[in-house]
């Protein structure tokens, strides 16, 4: 028998495994053939990558609702926000994310301005990628329903505090108050932060924190507000709270 003669061996057989690749703008799912990945037909975006990692217990392994701290940022994107604001108040929310402890820290995330903020909205998590990357998408747009988005947090969560930022005043003043007062029965402190120049919606933030028992800043230097704002995560909180810092170590023109 010469070579040409021999009996052929079979080919391997090859089994499609499906596995899932991530990209800077989303999940790809691709189809792995004996070690050569292969597009798939279809591809699940950003919004699907956010639907997948909206419960935090699976993506983190650990439950949000047990950690001590828990804690809300109810952040300010309307129309006023816009241009450096809103790049600002992103910068910022990734610094604050970045300090946080998240063996022992929880957030919630609740921009607000039109309804297409709410899918925006970030329940407690722990998970730090998803924050950040959600925070960093942030824009500015539409009216600002202040009270509408305090009371959705403390009816939704178990905080042990919140934190407010916005640049001017609310759609409705007496709504924030109301809001407060049940923040103050329920001895959830509000930190609230007033950036910009203008003095719009100043005197609403300071009785706001005055109320429930939380810290009020006001940064008309937007970038020194983008670099302290980690201030009030729970790792710097205590030096902010005991007066180990000053207004003019956060670069503010006030705290109280």
């Amino acid at each position: 028998m010469t070579q040409n003669d021999k009996p052929k061996q079979p080919l391997p057989t090859l089994t499609p495994v499906s596995i899932t690749t991530a990209n800077a703008t989303g999940v790809k799912p691709t189809t792995k053939l004996n070690g050569a990945l292969a597009p798939a037909k279809h591809s699940v975006g950003l919004p699907g990558l956010h639907a997948r990692l909206r419960n935090p217990n699976v993506a983190q392994g650990s439950d949000p609702n047990t950690k001590p701290n828990r804690l809300a940022l109810i952040l300010d994107c309307s129309g006023s926000m816009s241009g450096s604001k809103i790049q600002s108040l992103r910068d910022a929310c990734v610094s604050f994310i970045q300090s946080c402890n998240f063996s022992d820290t929880a957030l919630a995330l609740e921009p607000f301005s039109t309804r297409e903020c709410e899918a925006q909205r970030v329940p407690l998590s722990c998970f730090e990628p998803f924050l950040t990357t959600t925070v960093q998408m942030l824009t500015s747009h539409g009216s600002t329903p202040m009270a509408e988005a305090m009371d959705f947090v403390l009816q939704t969560y178990s905080l042990t505090r919140a934190v407010l930022v916005s640049d001017g005043q609310p759609d409705s003043e007496e709504s924030v108050y109301e809001v407060a007062s049940r923040y103050r029965e329920a001895s959830l402190p509000c930190d609230c932060v007033h950036i910009g120049d203008s003095t719009d919606g100043e005197a609403c933030l300071r009785k706001v924190a005055e109320m429930t028992g939380g810290q009020y800043i006001k940064f008309t230097d937007i970038t020194s507000f983008s670099r302290s704002f980690k201030y009030l995560t729970p790792a710097f909180y205590g030096q902010l709270t005991s007066g180990g810092v000053t207004a003019a170590q956060l670069g503010a023109k006030e705290i109280k």
